[in-house]
């Protein structure tokens, strides 16, 4: 009941903020791959394509947004699961140089339909060089919280392409609990105002705390990996 009565609250005090003010809505698709599906510094596959949707609804300073994300394994391991997440929430400018992100999401790692959870999210971001952030990510029934702070920003090459750089740490409860760092190259060419090919290299580091039965899952992982995707909107 908490998880049916949190949702619509949410959405209700986002949507009669946002309609207070003027806008503007913009809608994006995404369809990539990636070598390696990584969840929270945790190899969940390999090879995996991972679509996406999202609509955005520009009101005065804030944005709130919708969406949809699928992560399709097409290599078995762990049981072959495709994630599926469905998120909304707002990015909130506070002052010229703090923004607040209040969002929630679902989770369901199929075909395992009691594998899903619902969590919040809470983050801070410092409009600033390299755009230093921290994010909560607690789920409803407080049994799992993640705690992840990152760091970004963009080259300009020209008016068509870019060069990305994200870096992130972070701890997490999922995975027995583990803290995990990674990073993010990309490289990004926009064939118009609309529509852009994304290309990178990824890495990322795993450290789980030791299990109370004594498993051997208790060693890091260190993994690097390629994506590349194409995006669409308007």
């Amino acid at each position: 009941m908490k998880k049916i009565a949190f949702l619509p609250a949410l959405l209700l005090t986002i949507a009669s903020s946002a309609f207070a003010q003027e806008q503007d809505f913009s809608a994006s698709a995404s369809y990539a791959f990636e070598s390696e599906f990584i969840f929270r510094g945790y190899q969940i596959a390999e090879d995996t394509f991972t679509p996406s949707a999202e609509g955005r609804l520009i009101s005065g300073d804030n944005i709130y947004y919708l969406g949809v994300r699928t992560a399709m394994p097409t290599k078995k391991l762990d049981n072959n699961r495709k994630m599926h997440e469905y998120y909304a929430g707002g990015e909130i400018a506070l002052s010229d140089l703090v923004t607040m992100d209040l969002g929630i999401s679902h989770y369901q790692f199929l075909p395992f339909s009691e594998d899903a959870s619902t969590e919040g999210l809470l983050g801070f971001t410092l409009n600033t060089v390299l755009s230093p952030s921290i994010a909560f990510y607690s789920d409803i029934d407080g049994e799992m919280t993640t705690i992840e702070g990152s760091i970004g920003h963009a080259l300009e090459i020209d008016q068509k392409s870019a060069i990305m750089f994200t870096g992130y740490i972070g701890t997490s409860d999922f995975y027995m609990g583990s803290n995990y760092a990674g990073l993010m190259l990309d490289y990004s060419y926009s064939f118009t105002r609309y529509a852009r090919f994304t290309v990178g290299a990824r890495a990322a580091s795993l450290d789980p705390d030791a299990p109370d039965d004594g498993s051997s899952l208790t060693e890091s992982d260190t993994r690097v990996w390629w994506a590349l995707s194409f995006t669409a909107g308007f």
